[in-house]
């Protein structure tokens, strides 16, 4: 393997551990190669000494041609031998990376300098929103599969931003189509939204015919977990968004074909959400928005989830 293709130092900082345990397993893969891990690969705890970390890194890989040297937690490790890390990364073994796996990783420090002309500094964090959902098409290719822009973003609203999770409910949807290339929004719904159980969007169906009993009748189905309403807040965000799209790409009332299409509305609920259209005017939409997050808001800050949700509805449906 040519130096080109390897650096002394890799450095993974974030707070998301299933992102970056995704990295440490590529990094590796990509170093070792067909090696076995067994024999080049060492991982050490927080609490190892800097000189068991460097006789690692300047033993000779056995039955390898390269090494790696992992360090897990290691903000500690690094903040009690920040000197002695910089010495090494000026003069770093030819045969090993050391991997550094930390929550945080100022770049106003000497070692954030010198990590970054020798080796490379990864971020392991998603902000979410675009980002989330790029994460999440990426997942999606990753398994040759194409994720419909309607099924990234209701995977990301119901599912939220647990990468962990996301990341095994796209599993799922792979092996769900099968040989067929694209995941919909509708395979979203049928696999992730409806283990909810069955009445997954009948509160978004009521919500479109502004049917107050019927939502709480929904909402009372699914909120029989505690948690629940964090999902019911994306579901409703979800819907939301897509009046907003509509309310937009429909300057004079009527959506056209083409946003019927591009919003993917199914034939037999066009009706019904062309009506909630006209009923619904722009204020009103973007006040639901601000309804919803004071929702949110309140349920964070100790407010009894279900009375909380049960007016969000109702005020929705008003």
């Amino acid at each position: 393997m040519s130096d080109r293709e390897t650096k002394p130092v890799y450095v993974l900082h974030g707070k998301d551990a299933f992102l970056q345990d995704a990295m440490r397993k590529d990094i590796v893969a990509r170093l070792v190669a067909d090696a076995d891990p067994q024999l080049c690969v060492a991982t050490f705890d927080a609490d190892v000494s800097l000189a068991d970390v460097l006789d690692e890194l300047r033993t000779l890989p056995f039955l390898a041609p390269y090494k790696v040297v992992i360090v897990r937690d290691a903000d500690a490790f690094i903040a009690g031998n920040r000197e002695a890390l910089e010495a090494y990364l000026e003069k770093p073994a030819r045969t090993a990376s050391l991997v550094l796996l930390v929550s945080s990783f100022p770049s106003n420090t000497r070692l954030y300098k010198a990590a970054k002309k020798v080796g490379e500094i990864l971020e392991c964090s998603i902000s979410g929103g675009a980002e989330l959902r790029r994460w999440v098409v990426a997942s999606g290719k990753r398994r040759g599969k194409t994720l419909a822009s309607d099924a990234a973003e209701l995977l990301t609203e119901w599912v939220g931003e647990d990468l962990g999770l996301l990341d095994s409910e796209i599993e799922k949807l792979s092996l769900y189509v099968g040989e067929r290339e694209t995941i919909t929004g509708d395979d979203v719904s049928k696999l992730v939204v409806a283990s909810a159980g069955p009445v997954a969007f009948a509160l978004t169906n009521a919500l479109t015919m502004q049917d107050a009993r019927a939502a709480l009748g929904a909402l009372d189905d699914m909120l029989t977990v505690r948690g629940e309403e964090l999902k019911v807040l994306g579901m409703l965000a979800w819907h939301l968004r897509k009046v907003a799209a509509a309310k937009r790409l429909s300057p004079g009332g009527k959506p056209s074909p083409d946003v019927w299409k591009q919003l993917r509305i199914p034939y037999h609920q066009q009706g019904a959400f062309a009506g909630l259209l006209r009923r619904r005017s722009l204020r009103k939409v973007n006040q639901d928005f601000r309804r919803l997050i004071a929702a949110d808001l309140a349920i964070k800050s100790g407010a009894d989830p279900v009375a909380a949700m049960q007016v969000l509805v109702v005020e929705l449906c008003s």
